[in-house]
């Protein structure tokens, strides 16, 4: 049982940090969002390979199941970008927002 979870927390750790390494953009996670992200994503691929595919091992914990941890990872990391992470303000200013800035630099100058 203690060998199962601490395996559960060492897949997380790697599952969680290759999902963030192999997803464009950079996330503002510590370690232990990190480490969940890798766990919960290990609960998705398990239901994703095993539950639709048919892939995989129900008996016991084994590094068998990294693949599948990293690609339920890299899908709930994805998601949250896209709806929790991604709702605040964007970290590029939108195209007019630049020319209007530009423009009022440019009146400055002139005066």
């Amino acid at each position: 049982m203690l060998g199962n979870i601490i395996g559960a927390i060492i897949l997380g750790i790697l599952a969680g940090y290759l999902a963030r390494a192999l997803l464009p953009g950079k996330q503002q996670m510590g370690f232990v969002a990190t480490v969940a992200l890798g766990i919960l994503g290990a609960i998705a691929g398990f239901y994703i390979f095993e539950g639709i595919f048919g892939w995989g091992d129900t008996d016991k914990f084994d590094l068998g199941g990294l693949p599948g941890a990293v690609i339920g990872a890299m899908l709930l990391l994805f998601i949250y970008e896209r709806f929790v992470a991604g709702s605040g303000e964007t970290a590029t200013p939108a195209p007019a927002d630049r020319a209007e800035r530009r423009a009022e630099r440019s009146r400055r100058r002139e005066r």
